[in-house]
């Protein structure tokens, strides 16, 4: 009960107990020792009905003694009075009294009771608590859109409820409780979401002992004119499948709620994509959605069921900031296999974490790393030949929301590597080079060929490279060797387009052919076969020169022997140097090229036979003085004859033409001469003899 209500008990209760004692004094002590005077009855609720008539509710005082007379009840409409006798109530039991009419509607209706006694005067218990009617008033608010009600907030009755009730009449005959708020409060905004009608108002306040005081009934016509509230965007994610955007969100929570429309947030602003029918129906897929290809933005705005304006359109709401979804996306190294994905982050919520998603060959999804929620790049390290799909799925801080990313398959095929390579030949073509012929496989990608070499079964060393480009058929050409004394062996290493051997090809190697002469007129030959072919070795043609002249075929061998002795003791009458060359006749290789490969020219110089009289006679059987000579060079040849003083006294540079005894014409006299022969050997040796000659005999 407020203060000033107590305060005018206290003055009420101060002029009656007076009242009581002039009494006294006038009928005396002992009528004053008589006297029963009964408590108050409780006054518990003061309710209105729809007429405004007031009822009211207590609860009786005890009369253990029977001394019950009457209730009189007080009526005011204004705290401070003043009160008037409403009516006396003569039966004890009687709980509720029905006030009609009132003021009840127009404000609130003030009410105490008291108990009467039968004793004698002074008989009427003190005032019970003042207890007023509930006076409800309802406002359109300012913009319209919401009804504003207010109650009077005083005389409430002891042992009232802590809350007020608030009842709300739509349709006619239908009351519905909107809310609760505290005793303490007197005001309540309801939002209305009654398109427009007649809406009724009314609050309600309980009591411990279970009557109920009801206000005065009061509303006007509203209509709705505020929207719904904008939904929260709940999250935005992507079908790994479709590529297709899946947005969700919260739904908006007034009950007119007609639905959502979804827009699609462009850098020129919102595009209307949809529009989804229904409070509660808040998920949507964008069939038209490309968020494979790129992210996309999406908000949502809500509409109520009422039309306002002109042209008539729903209520609708303002949006939230928009979710966008991620976008991934993935570049690959074909040398490493190393897939590198890099993708935009999400907006909507803060991310606390992110994990990398991995389909392999079509295989189930697998968890390949957990990141932070900044990272958006991730390098995989893949093996080649495989088809690896991925995506990303961020968490949000309360791990009730996830958002996948679009798809980003990548298969890593690794660049095609030369499948072979083949040394066609290897010969030699000059007393210091070796020429190497390579068949490369155009159908794979190289990044270089290398040649390289080993001499005499020593360590591969690399002497050449050529470029990607050089095939189909590369020719190396190997300077500064020594093919007469060596055997070199040749391979071609391929690297493909990362750099990475890819294959080494088939060995080739030079053939050295070696010529040795040997007594009574032969030369003996040997070499290596050549190694090695794809076909094989089906002849091999021995060609031979004779004093430097032209290489000529001089015999044709099979595939074996390595061998052949040359029989030259016909050919006396020649320098006596001989020079041979082999060449290897390749047959049967798959691909068709047959090659021949050449050796070096190995030469074998017969030892000079010379033989010179030691004595003539021109007359006789032995008439010319000149050497006897086999395997001779005679380009440079000479033969002096000399006298006892010293005197050169004939010359022949002619083998063929000896001395005949005569000195310029005129038979030379018997005696001893002196001789000088110069001559040279198949090898180029200069020689010189020296010697005397005795001539036996002269012509006369």
């Amino acid at each position: 009960m407020r203060l000033s209500m107590v305060k005018q008990h206290i003055r009420t209760y101060f002029l009656r107990s007076m009242v009581a004692l002039a009494a006294l004094v006038a009928f005396g002590t002992q009528s004053q020792l008589l006297a029963v005077i009964l408590d108050p009855p409780i006054l518990q609720c003061a309710s209105v009905d729809v007429n405004n008539d007031v009822t009211l509710t207590w609860e009786p005082p005890n009369d253990p003694g029977a001394d019950f007379l009457q209730y009189e009840v007080y009526r005011a409409d204004n705290i401070a009075g003043p009160f008037v006798l409403l009516v006396t109530i003569p039966v004890l039991a009687q709980t509720t009294y029905l006030d009609s009419p009132t003021n009840a509607g127009n404000g609130p209706v003030f009410y105490y009771m008291t108990t009467v006694s039968t004793a004698p005067p002074p008989n009427t218990s003190i005032p019970s608590d003042t207890v007023s009617t509930l006076f409800l008033e309802v406002f359109q608010s300012a913009p319209l859109g919401n009804a504003n009600l207010a109650w009077n907030a005083s005389a409430l009755a002891t042992g009232a409820a802590t809350t007020f009730s608030i009842w709300m009449e739509y349709p006619i005959g239908t009351w519905e409780m909107l809310d609760e708020v505290p005793s303490t409060t007197f005001a309540y905004q309801h939002e209305i979401s009654i398109c427009e009608d007649s809406i009724t108002f009314r609050v309600d306040i309980g009591h411990g002992q279970g009557c109920i005081s009801s206000s005065n009934l009061d509303g006007d016509v509203f209509a709705d004119l505020t929207p719904p509230t904008a939904p929260d965007m709940s999250v935005v994610t992507v079908d790994t499948l479709t590529g297709q955007a899946t947005m969700v969100w919260e739904p908006s929570p007034e009950g007119d709620t007609d639905g959502y429309i979804i827009l699609v947030v462009t850098p020129g602003g919102g595009i209307l994509i949809d529009t989804v029918y229904g409070q509660f129906n808040n998920t949507y897929t964008w069939l038209a959605s490309t968020a494979n290809l790129a992210p996309e933005s999406f908000t949502v705005a809500a509409f109520d069921t009422c039309q306002t304006g002109t042209p008539p359109s729903p209520n609708t709401s303002a949006t939230k900031p928009p979710h966008t979804t991620m976008f991934l996306s993935n570049s690959y190294e074909r040398c490493t296999s190393r897939v590198s994905l890099s993708w935009t982050p999400y907006v909507g919520w803060p991310v606390a974490m992110q994990h990398v998603l991995v389909s392999t060959d079509g295989g189930p999804w697998a968890l390949l790393a957990s990141l932070s929620g900044t990272m958006t790049t991730y390098v995989h390290q893949g093996e080649p030949f495989r088809t690896y799909c991925y995506a990303v799925q961020a968490f949000d801080s309360t791990g009730v929301w996830n958002s996948l990313s679009n798809r980003s398959c990548r298969t890593t095929v690794y660049p095609s590597r030369p499948a072979f390579n083949y040394l066609r030949n290897v010969t030699v073509t000059g007393p210091t080079r070796i020429t190497v012929v390579d068949s490369v496989d155009m159908s794979g990608l190289a990044s270089a060929y290398i040649l390289e070499r080993s001499a005499d079964g020593g360590p591969f060393e690399v002497i050449a490279t050529a470029p990607w480009d050089a095939g189909p058929v590369i020719v190396f050409d190997d300077e500064n060797v020594d093919p007469s004394r060596t055997g070199y062996r040749y391979r071609v290493v391929v690297n493909d387009s990362c750099g990475t051997q890819a294959v080494v090809s088939n060995l080739g190697g030079n053939i050295v052919l070696r010529a040795r002469p040997e007594l009574q007129g032969r030369n003996l030959l040997d070499w290596n076969g050549y190694a090695a072919w794809a076909g094989s070795t089906v002849l091999q043609v021995i060609q031979r020169s004779v004093e430097d002249d032209t290489l000529d075929i001089l015999t044709v061998l099979p595939d074996t022997p390595w061998t052949f002795t040359d029989d030259v003791q016909d050919l006396t009458g020649t320098t006596g140097r001989f020079c041979y060359r082999v060449e290897a006749v390749e047959g049967g290789n798959p691909s068709g090229i047959n090659a021949v490969s050449v050796s070096n020219v190995a030469c074998a110089v017969q030892e000079d036979l010379v033989y010179i009289p030691s004595a003539f006679t021109p007359d006789g059987f032995n008439p010319i003085f000149k050497p006897v000579m086999a395997y001779v060079d005679v380009s440079e040849y000479e033969l002096s004859i000399i006298n006892r003083w010293g005197q050169v006294v004939w010359v022949s540079n002619d083998p063929d033409v000896g001395w005949d005894g005569e000195i310029e014409g005129i038979d030379a006299q018997i005696g001893i001469y002196g001789y000088y022969c110069t001559f040279k050997n198949g090898a180029g040796r200069r020689f010189e003899k020296r010697g005397t000659v005795t001539l036996i005999a002269a012509s006369q």
